[in-house]
Order: structure tokens, then sequence, then C-alpha cells
């Protein structure tokens, strides 16, 4: 048998899906998998571009992510998630260089996960399910306390122009952050609770400096830099949040020390808080401001990558830039 055939044949028995494409991104190759996988057939695929293998509405994420990885000579995973057959899929894109590193081609391979996805899942809810036993915490006393938190943060984004969907961006980037790096874990639960609470401790500051058209002085800027410690304050009946306090309170810690309102560096920081910090950055950075307009997003990653190290985690922010150069946030 030829080399050419034992290749094809190894890589049609493949219970992953494998889609080839050369340097021009038209594909050359579709095994069975892939077919069942995308619901496509390789007569209709094959010598189009990859893009095509995508609903039209994931084409430009797609192309951000072939760009990148062709840029770098990288590999990059992303979650995928099919409502008509409900699966969830990782798809993972690398390129194919020569001997010289140039690069000749691409290669996708969807691994379905939908089980560990589910395994993962109901970890997160017994867990979820025993925290709530232990601390004797009833579900109607929880609904009222998330009840409770809602009217004050609707409370908050009446008061504070900008606050309004804030919370909310921030919140689906951290959960696209953690879904991808971490998959389904505690992590993913506690992020998305802080990060919709992260600024409720604004409610404890004036109007007046919520909402100034100017920079603020530097009496204003200590006075704002004390909503994280209100957050932590307001929250801090709820003991069993502990890991959701400790996130939302410690968002403006920095890595090197110099953040607040502890001052907290490098590991001593949540793995939550140093996430959130990445998100909240940069969607101050890409919202218009009461004293500024919105930065383009290649402008605000600029910012964050020459903060790395100091600022921000450098592994955790390498990681963040990937996913939003690639289009996945």
């Amino acid at each position: 048998m030829r080399t050419e055939e034992i290749f094809k044949t190894v890589m049609e028995n493949f219970h992953d899906g494998i889609i080839i494409a050369d340097q021009n991104d038209e594909i050359i190759f579709v095994n069975d998998a892939a077919e069942k996988i995308r619901h496509i057939t390789r007569e209709e695929k094959i010598g189009k571009s990859i893009l095509k293998c995508h609903k039209e509405e994931s084409q430009e994420k797609v192309r951000r992510a072939l760009s990148y990885i062709k840029g770098k000579q990288n590999t990059f995973k992303r979650m995928v998630i099919d409502s008509v057959a409900d699966r969830v899929y990782e798809n993972t894109y690398q390129v194919i260089a020569d001997s010289n590193k140039k690069v000749i081609g691409s290669i996708v391979v969807s691994r379905d996960i939908t089980e560990k996805q589910k395994i993962e899942q109901e970890n997160l809810d017994n867990n979820q399910k025993l925290k709530l036993e232990i601390t004797g915490l009833t579900d109607r006393l929880n609904s009222l306390f998330f009840e409770s938190l809602t009217s004050l943060v609707y409370s908050l984004e009446a008061k504070d122009i900008y606050t309004k969907g804030h919370s909310e961006r921030v919140t689906n980037i951290c959960k696209h952050y953690v879904q991808e790096v971490y998959g389904h874990t505690q992590l993913l639960s506690d992020i998305e609770l802080a990060a919709k609470l992260h600024d409720i401790g604004k409610i404890g500051i004036n109007e007046a400096i919520l909402n100034k058209p100017g920079r603020l002085t530097e009496k204003e800027t200590s006075t704002m830099r004390k909503h994280p410690e209100i957050t932590g304050q307001i929250l801090s009946p709820f003991v069993n949040l502990k890991e959701v306090i400790d996130i939302a309170k410690h968002h403006h810690e920095r890595y090197d020390g110099n953040g607040y309102p502890d001052g907290l560096a490098r590991d001593s920081i949540h793995i939550g808080s140093r996430i959130l910090a990445l998100a909240d950055t940069y969607d101050a950075m890409t919202s218009t401001r009461p004293y500024r307009k919105a930065l383009e997003i290649r402008n605000a990653m600029q910012i964050i990558k020459e903060n790395l190290g100091t600022q921000f985690d450098p592994t955790f922010g390498k990681n963040f830039i990937e996913l939003i150069e690639t289009g996945t946030i």
C-alpha cells in the first residue's frame, strides 16, 4: 500500500473530525467524522475556502484565528456548541509548516467533548448543592439574596451611566475565558457571579464622582478606589461566597503589588481576580467614558501587552490576548 493510501486510511478512520487546507485556505481533505460533525459533504467543500465549513456568523472569528496561527505558527483551540445535535466540540487549529518553517497549509481537528463537559457540569452542580447544604442556606434565602443584589445592581446602573452594561459585558468575557482555558469548573461559577457584582461597591460612591466628565482629582481618585472594599463589605455577611467575595474585592490588585485595596501581588491574588482584572480593564478601554472615546481593540491590546508582568499576570494576559485576537472573545 502506498504512503498516500496509508495516510488517507488512517485519517479516514479517526473518530475526530479532520479538515486540511492548503496555503490559500482551500480545503484539500475532509474525513468522514468531519462530514458528520459539521453537517457537510466533502464533495461540496473540497476546493472551497475553509471558512465555508463554518456558519456565516462565525466566519470572521475563524478568519482571525487562522491569521493568528499563521503569523505565530501556533496552535489554537476553541469550543463550539452544536445546538442541533446537542454536542460540544473542541476545535484545534494548527498550521502545517515545511522543514524551512514556511506555512504550507493548516489543519482543523474537531473532538467531541460532550461527555467530558457533562461530567464537569455535574460535578459543578453537585459542589454547588453541597455548598448550599453545608452552609444551611435554603433555596428561598438564596433566591432572596440574589434578588437583593440584583436590586442593588439596578440601583447602581441608574446612578452610574457607565456601569450600565459594563458588568454584563465583563461577565461574558470572563465566562468565555474560563470556559476556553479551564472548562466547566467551580471557577466558572464563582467568576460569573463575582463579575456581575464586582462594581456593586460603587453604590457608596458619590454620583458627581461616578459621572464626572473630566479626569478625577487625587482626592476623588482616592474615594473611587474605595469601591472594591465596599463591595467586599456588602457581600461579607454571606460566608458561603468567600471565593466570590475574594475575586470581586481584589479585581483592582496588580501583579506587581501596586494595586488596591490590599496591595496583593502575584499568586497571592486569586486566579479569578487576575482574570477579572483583564476583562474589566479591556471593557473599560473599549467603552466610551465620560472623559474619552472608546479605544480601538488593537490599541487596547497593545496597552495590555505593555503591562504584562506589572499590572497583569503575564500568563493569563497572553491567554487573554490570544482569545481576543483570534475572535474567540
